[in-house]
């Protein structure tokens, strides 16, 4: 028995079809029929079979409809549902917007019976035949809202507009600083430059540009590629806003994640650290010790309670907040994170638009960082176009950031930006490389990307002294060099499941380091040199989601041996008992392109599926592809490539239309822009 069908046991239901059957009576066997199929269909919307048992429970809200006109109205309901999923907002539903994505969503759901469905939702919207459950204003409280020519719930729409509202007082207010002493800040932390391999860290003009557009509104939002200076711009604002009176406690430092909030603060730390001749404010900073938390963790989530200490009625202290990797923002996290910023407070998103959005749904750092400079909200923004991580000079880099230029524009023959080889043995591990045959390309990668050499066989094998929970110092560059070789490279894939999804790869690795490890293993969950990832935010062992780590040997004081999960904490090695860990990791040889987000490797190799999918899209390639400084290997057919490259991410979402709207000219609101 699967999941889903133990749900509807507890249920006491069998199906959704059982569940109207007995809320409203018999009915005709056709609705049966249909609902039946819908819920064999709604799976391949990654949705639930529960999904459409909701959707009949909400639909039997309305007691007077027809079976066809009740039908309808329980798909336009999976619709909506499957549409959040994917990471829209709103969906649009009628008129000439609605043409393309109505018909993929009623080709999943209706099969060879669309025609006839699409015709019943069109009547059923057009009559207003669910006066209990779509509401036709904005203001209704109806679980749907029609808002020609999109359907959204509620909740969504709700908090759209919160959002809007935040971000327009943040667009109007001023901190009255005179340009004169922002000028003069920024010069002074460009005279006193950070260090670099011997090297000053110079600011380019863009980045000069970002650091400016921060230092003198209350809103700015900076965009830029993996490589293009984000982390010297986050540290060029907190010394600039220490200049302009910030007090060290006063500036927040953020991330949606806890590996980014950890890499935000390392970075910042070892950037003041490295100033030649700081100023005075530099030195409040150094000795301050600026921390960076997850969002959730600046607000006070509370996982019991499921609320937030800090929001409109108790804002954050902070007068200036600034976050890192914004494309991973969902709109109930920003909306939160804007409604608790202070009356006078300063907000700073940096990601890269042309990412992945969020795995949640919304789209929020696409929609605050328009590329159309006829948007209002285009001056609040700066897009950084310079790479300093990749060397302009080097080939292979050079071939990575053109293959991402032309993968965003969407252009799909990409023969000559793309080497082709003809299988595996002919991969040169270096620029952006194509191959098929996913089984000879596996042996090769695990035969020199995995195994190492012998010095990483070796460390493999080792003992490793655990002392107080870390490992001790003489065996710290063993396991670095370890550390080293797993981080260098990844298999990225486009999904969890299927031949060609994380899952399947890693279990497949997972057996051939079964069949070689030295001890006999069996069917051990993990065995030593395995890279793992962290599941989920451990704050009590300061483990956060992304987190990796490699199993190894190890024996405590005691001299009692087992295996351990060490991850590495800057000049040191933490070190849990794996039986203590085991439902927080799992193996990471693979993960998805959205687990790699915010990650870099020396080398990667995206596994295509072995179909096309609607999630392969134009922002999935980018971001795997630019994931790597100097080696991305695609693997799979050319084919679903390129209709990935031709095929653009859609999130429905109302807060760049919205937003316009708002701060559009009083001229423009006059001739009816204002909505």
């Amino acid at each position: 028995m699967n999941s889903a069908d133990s749900k509807y046991d507890r249920l006491f239901l069998s199906t959704a079809w059982r569940g109207h059957e007995i809320s409203r009576g018999a009915s005709s066997g056709d609705l049966e029929r249909r609902l039946r199929e819908l819920e064999q269909r709604a799976a391949d919307l990654n949705l639930e079979r529960e999904t459409v048992h909701l959707a009949v429970e909400l639909a039997a809200l309305e007691p007077a409809l027809d079976d066809d006109a009740r039908f309808a109205l329980i798909v336009l309901i999976v619709i909506t549902m499957a549409a959040l999923a994917q990471g829209s907002t709103r969906f649009p539903v009628a008129g000439d917007a609605s043409r393309e994505p109505m018909e993929q969503m009623l080709a999943a759901l209706a099969g060879s019976g669309r025609d006839r469905l699409r015709a019943s939702i069109a009547a059923l919207l057009a009559n207003n035949l669910a006066p209990r459950i779509i509401g036709r204003q904005p203001s209704d409280r109806l679980p749907l809202l029609f808002l020609d020519p999109f359907i959204a719930h509620q909740r969504s729409l709700r908090l759209e507009r919160r959002l809007v509202d935040s971000i327009v007082a943040l667009s109007a207010g001023e901190r009255g600083l005179k340009p004169s002493d922002v000028r003069g800040a920024i010069d002074d932390v460009i005279a006193r430059p950070s260090m670099q391999e011997n090297r000053r860290v110079e600011l380019s003009h863009e980045q000069r540009r970002a650091i400016e557009t921060a230092a003198t509104g209350r809103f700015a939002i900076i965009s830029g590629g993996p490589g293009t200076g984000k982390t010297s711009i986050v540290v060029a604002i907190v010394r600039v806003m220490a200049r302009l009176g910030i007090a060290p406690g006063e500036i927040a430092l953020s991330a949606p994640t806890g590996r980014a909030a950890f890499r935000m603060r390392e970075s910042v730390a070892q950037a003041l650290a490295r100033i030649a001749e700081p100023s005075p404010e530099d030195d409040a900073l150094r000795a301050a010790g600026l921390d960076a938390a997850t969002v959730h963790r600046l607000l006070g989530y509370s996982p019991e309670r499921r609320t937030f200490m800090h929001h409109r009625g108790n804002p954050l202290a902070a007068r200036v907040v600034i976050v890192d990797e914004g494309s991973m923002l969902d709109l109930a996290l920003m909306e939160r994170l804007a409604g608790a910023l202070s009356a006078d407070a300063q907000l700073v998103l940096l990601g890269d638009a042309d990412q992945l959005p969020s795995v949640a749904a919304g789209a929020v750092f696409r929609d605050l960082a328009p590329s159309d400079r006829n948007h209002p909200l285009f001056k609040f923004g700066v897009r950084l176009t310079r790479n300093y991580r990749t060397r302009a000079e080097s080939p292979a880099g050079s071939a990575i950031v053109e293959v991402c230029r032309r993968i965003n524009a969407g252009e799909t023959d990409l023969s000559e930006a793309i080497a082709m080889r003809a299988n595996a043995e002919a991969v040169e591990f270096g620029g952006v490389e194509m191959t098929s045959g996913l089984d000879g390309f596996l042996d090769r990668w695990e035969r020199e990307q995995v195994a190492g050499d012998g010095e990483i066989a070796a460390t493999v094998e080792r003992e490793f002294s655990l002392e107080g929970g870390t490992m001790s110092a003489d065996e710290g560059p063993a396991l670095a060099r370890l550390f080293e070789h797993r981080a260098r490279a990844r298999l990225l894939c486009v999904t969890r499941v299927g031949a060609a999804g994380s899952d399947a790869i890693n279990a497949r690795m997972h057996r051939r380091a079964l069949r070689g490890a030295k001890t006999l293993m069996r069917s051990h969950p993990f065995v030593p040199g395995e890279p793992v990832i962290v599941l989920r935010n451990d704050y009590e062992r300061e483990l956060f989601n992304g987190d990796l780590g490699v199993i190894v040997n190890a024996r405590d004081a005691d001299g009692r041996r087992f295996l351990a999960a060490v991850f590495n904490r800057g000049d040191t090695f933490a070190a849990f008992r794996l039986e203590t860990m085991r439902d927080l990791i799992e193996h990471a040889y693979a993960t998805t392109v959205h687990k790699a987000q915010g990650s870099e490797f020396d080398l990667t190799a995206l596994i295509l599926p072995d179909r096309d999918l609607p999630l392969l899209t134009r922002e999935l390639l980018y971001t795997a592809i630019s994931r790597c400084r100097r080696a991305a290997t695609i693997v799979g057919d050319p084919q679903f490539f390129t209709a990935g490259v031709a095929r653009k991410l859609e999130r429905y979402s109302g807060v760049a239309d919205a937003l316009s709207a708002r701060l559009a000219p009083p001229a423009a609101r006059q001739l009816g822009f204002d909505f």
